[in-house]
């Protein structure tokens, strides 16, 4: 007599072209060894390490106020200290200047290269952890020590909520519309309000719809007319980003690398300007330059200055 293992492995399982499917989960095995196994072991709360047989029954638990308001299940992860370059200290000044990482009121006579991996992959974790939980920055704050900017943490959450699943029900549909609709409209506010800055600072270039006018192709945001120096790299386009960019952010750092190779190859080299701040090396792409929309900003009003 097969044990009870195997009867609710027999009544989640179905075949589909020899995928085998957890239907609570939808997690997708070849084999069924690999399957019971991932039955066996059950679907675990990352906060306190439960085991549930369901991953219905561990949502439940995990939007449970009661269960998730012990201290037991708030543990604080201590990020790995990020080392952030700056330039030498002043003379009789042994310590650098405190800031917090990402933020847009940096001292910009500073470097700023990035944020390090180690100080972004813990934070985002955490936020993946507890987005069904709909978590905001205080939190994350609560349950890891970490540097990061505020702005930043909440950008992390943004994106590990985008992890969940869709809710397809009319009224979760129309949420969804309007908080897409609501993050168009920002971003569209800060990309017009950078290009309006570039344009005070003098310089010559189209837009993107101006492009599309003209039938262009690609189409990045800012289009040079003549090429740029920046920092000591010439660009012949921008695109602008209103959030902060990191490796693991999900479905969007792929398609970003797709969209800025087609802008190499057509264009030639450029730069990407990201709003908050990005994650040091997350594109690593040769004729690609990152840059944070102040330093940015800050560099080319100098480089006006001179011109004048």
């Amino acid at each position: 007599m097969e044990n009870d293992s195997k009867y609710f492995f027999a009544r989640i399982l179905f075949f589909s072209d020899s995928i085998l499917n957890c239907v609570p989960c939808n997690k997708q095995f070849r084999s069924q060894q690999a399957l019971e196994q991932h039955i066996q072991v059950g679907h675990r709360c990352e906060l306190c390490n439960k085991s549930f047989q369901s991953i219905h029954s561990k949502r439940q638990h995990t939007r449970s106020a009661k269960n998730h308001s012990m201290e037991n299940h708030r543990p604080v992860v201590k990020a790995a200290p990020p080392q952030m370059p700056v330039q030498d200290c002043q003379e009789g000044n042994d310590q650098p200047p405190e800031l917090g990482i990402g933020t847009n009121g940096d001292n910009l006579n500073l470097t700023y290269t990035g944020v390090p991996r180690a100080a972004v992959t813990p934070v985002f974790k955490i936020a993946c952890r507890l987005r069904f939980m709909k978590p905001d920055v205080n939190m994350l704050l609560r349950r890891i020590d970490t540097q990061l900017d505020t702005m930043v943490i909440s950008a992390l959450i943004e994106a590990a909520l985008r992890l969940l699943p869709p809710d397809n029900s009319p009224n979760g549909r129309a949420e969804a519309e309007e908080r897409m609709r609501q993050k168009r409209e920002r971003a569209l506010i800060q990309e017009t309000s950078f290009i309006d800055r570039m344009r005070d600072l003098g310089y010559q270039f189209r837009t993107e719809r101006e492009q599309k006018e003209l039938r262009l192709s690609p189409t990045p945001d800012i289009r040079f007319l003549e090429p740029v120096s920046v920092n000591g790299h010439s660009c012949y386009w921008i695109e602008y980003k209103n959030y902060f960019g990191f490796k693991a952010n999900p479905f969007i750092t792929s398609k970003n690398k797709k969209q800025f190779r087609k802008y190499v190859s057509g264009l030639g080299p450029g730069a990407v300007v990201y709003k908050l701040g990005y994650e040091i090396e997350h594109i690593a792409m040769i004729g690609v330059e990152t840059f944070r929309e102040a330093e940015f900003l800050n560099n080319l009003e100098q480089e006006s200055r001179l011109r004048k």
